[in-house]
């Protein structure tokens, strides 16, 4: 079951495959140059343009509410096994 939100938590944490976050990283943009050499938007802004992309080209697919990973016990019902 999933860990409950943290009050005032306002990142999370996500698990990608190695090959994924390097594609991912292809993707940053230049924010600036410095003396020590070119400065790269985060994973955080880059995942945040490629949802904004995705969702403007899928409005049909973006649901109202979030939909949970893993279906919640319910306190009702027996467990099997």
């Amino acid at each position: 079951m999933p860990k409950k939100r943290k009050n005032g938590a306002v990142r999370t944490t996500i698990s990608v495959d190695w090959m994924d976050k390097n594609n991912l990283r292809r993707l940053a943009r230049k924010t600036k140059r410095t003396k020590n050499g070119d400065v790269f938007e985060s994973d955080s802004n880059i995942f945040k343009r490629i949802l904004r992309h995705y969702i403007e080209s899928h409005p049909n697919e973006y649901k109202d509410n979030p939909t949970l990973t893993y279906p919640k016990k319910s306190q009702d019902e027996p467990q099997q096994g």
